[in-house]
């Protein structure tokens, strides 16, 4: 039985039918609108975007409840706002209504959304509401904006010009060492494993001598100049030189006394 021939994972269009991916526009990421939007308003709007197969917009049912734990949140009610934020800007629109009253053949269902820059049902075309709406003014949304309009301003003006932002930042210094560490080539350490010696880790015997000026400390050792001292022979020296050039004369004074 001869081998199965692998199918391939690529379509006829050039897609992968394995893995699927949302695209986020620059229009929106560059918008105004979207950079109102607070981080629970952008993941909400991701997570819609995640439920988007191609077809069913217009047909994406997310609930509150849903919509808080996919989002990571423990609060209900910062979705819901998530939700109002999102309709208010034009990137979602309400296609149809939550729905609990269940009877005979009906089953309760979550709000249904549309993505406005998307095709809708009954192919309708794109709306791309969110490019003419801005939040009111003297809201944290309208200083977020802002706040975002000029970072984005400041990037492309430096990319323009040929900057790293990051190269012109403030808070951190470029640093670029001046010389680089050169490696050692010839070595004076003895190696063990070419006939020489290892190295001692700890002086035994030293002879090394401090120097000490005439007259300070008894040692007891050998004379010399350096360290250990010879000041004690020295005093012997004089002491026997001196009785034994004036002896005789001490002796005579000595007996005539």
């Amino acid at each position: 039985m001869g081998r199965r021939r692998k199918r391939s994972n690529i379509l006829p269009n050039g897609r992968s039918n394995i893995s699927r991916f949302a695209r986020l526009d620059h229009r929106i990421l560059h918008s105004p609108a979207y950079r109102a939007l607070s981080p629970n308003d952008r993941s909400l709007l991701v997570e819609l975007i995640s439920i988007y197969n191609g077809d069913n917009n217009g047909s994406l049912y997310l609930s509150v409840r849903d919509a808080a734990n996919r989002m990571g949140v423990a609060d209900l009610s910062a979705a819901s706002r998530s939700f109002d934020v999102l309709q208010s800007l034009g990137f979602i629109q309400l296609t149809q209504d939550a729905h609990f009253y269940v009877k005979a053949a009906e089953k309760s269902r979550a709000r249904c959304w549309r993505l406005t820059w998307q095709v809708g049902p009954g192919r309708k075309a794109p709306s791309w509401e969110f490019l003419d709406r801005e939040p009111d003014t003297k809201t944290p949304a309208r200083k977020r904006m802002e706040r975002g309009l000029r970072a984005l301003k400041s990037f492309r003006q430096s990319r323009d010009n040929g900057k790293f932002p990051v190269l012109d930042s403030e808070t951190l210094s470029q640093y670029s060492p001046n010389q680089q560490a050169t490696p050692v080539l010839d070595s004076d350490t003895p190696k063990g494993r070419n006939g020489g010696f290892p190295p001692n880790y700890c002086v035994r015997d030293s002879a090394t001598h401090i120097a000490t000026p005439w007259g300070e400390g008894v040692t007891g050792n050998p004379c010399g100049w350096w360290q250990p001292d010879w000041t004690p022979s020295i005093k012997a020296w004089t002491l026997a030189a001196h009785i034994a050039a004036h002896g005789p004369a001490l002796a005579h004074e000595r007996k005539a006394a």
